[in-house]
């Protein structure tokens, strides 16, 4: 069965990707050389056939259509097609030219645009245990870049798309990985009993924020791409997930159940200056920034599905992009 269900601390630690699929592997192959000038126009491709449920007259005050949106750049996320499974789409930010980029036997989860957006790194489960694959925006040319018998998940890009961090149980628990954007060269990051999970590069390609266990919850970590100088960033009873770094490394988004539900916050990168950007009763989960750090789209269970939002950076202007009868996750903005 294709929609595998996480226990319910995965289904957190991956970012709320409820229903997605768990991923393995551990001796990378050596896959084939990516067509770093292929793209894909948007533009020249018959959008695929969407179903949407009646749209809310008002949306936190938002009254717009997704097209009459000034929200620039295009968004990869992953979209729960019921029968087939999880997919990979792109769509323009405003929730137009929705576009369909994966029909796989398995199910795609957790696309992201590489640093030249010519590239979308995912996790899916088509070798029958999940593993990081890369292809081309247009779908072409997938292949699979870990090859392993554990579970690799999480891929995010360094800034100079040279290499990919990830986290992965080869070592026996949860700990995070890098290898070369090909595959190639393995190695691991950190090394503790406890599990640390969802890895986010800085900008600057000098640091590695992450959540982790350790000690006793989960919190945030900020830990250099040596495997030094580890920093601790929150402190709460409850739990903090899934950093995400703003496009000029000041700033961290991240969700949290700090209130009961979870919802998105950010916090600068020295752990001063936290701020609540939601405050909904349903759960706002996987915060991404747009390109220029004034936006950050997300995914929540606002309404009966799952779907895409985008607010302000600083939590004004709250909008969902879809309205599908599907479900939608994991948005990435391209860069």
């Amino acid at each position: 069965m294709r929609r595998i269900g996480f226990i319910l601390i995965i289904m957190i630690l991956a970012g709320c990707n409820l229903g997605a699929p768990q991923d393995s592997s551990s001796t990378p192959s050596t896959p084939v050389e990516a067509d770093a000038t292929a793209t894909v126009d948007l533009d020249s491709i018959t959008p695929f056939a969407i179903t949407e449920r009646a749209r809310p007259t008002s949306i936190f005050g938002a009254t717009s259509t997704p097209s009459e949106l000034n929200f620039e750049g295009q968004l990869v996320y992953s979209r729960n097609e019921e029968v087939t499974g999880w997919d990979i789409f792109t769509m323009f930010a405003n929730g137009t030219g929705i576009v369909n980029i994966t029909n796989s036997a398995g199910d795609d989860v957790r696309p992201k645009w590489s640093p030249d957006g010519t590239l979308i790194a995912f996790d899916s489960d088509v070798s029958g245990n999940q593993e990081i694959y890369v292809m081309n925006t247009d779908g072409s040319n997938r292949r699979n870049l870990t090859n392993s018998d554990a579970t690799d998940l999480r891929a995010n890009w360094s800034p100079d798309g040279s290499q990919i961090v990830f986290h992965s149980n080869r070592s026996g628990n949860w700990d995070l990985w890098i290898m070369n954007a090909d595959g190639s060269n393995p190695r691991q990051l950190t090394q503790h009993p406890e599990d640390d999970w969802v890895p986010s590069w800085s900008p600057d390609g000098t640091r590695i924020a992450f959540h982790s266990n350790r000690t006793g919850n989960f919190e945030l970590y900020l830990i250099n791409v040596d495997g030094t100088n580890l920093v601790q960033l929150t402190d709460h009873p409850a739990n903090d997930f899934a950093p995400e770094w703003s496009p000029d490394g000041t700033r961290l988004a991240f969700h949290t159940n700090r209130d009961g539900n979870f919802e998105v916050y950010t916090i600068n990168a020295d752990g001063t200056n936290l701020v609540r950007l939601t405050t909904h009763l349903g759960n706002d989960v996987s915060p991404t920034w747009s390109p220029d750090g004034t936006l950050i789209a997300f995914h929540a269970v606002r309404d009966t599905d799952r779907d895409l939002f985008v607010m302000s950076a600083i939590g004004e202007n709250q909008v969902a992009v879809t309205f599908t009868l599907q479900e939608e996750q994991s948005p990435h903005w391209r860069p």
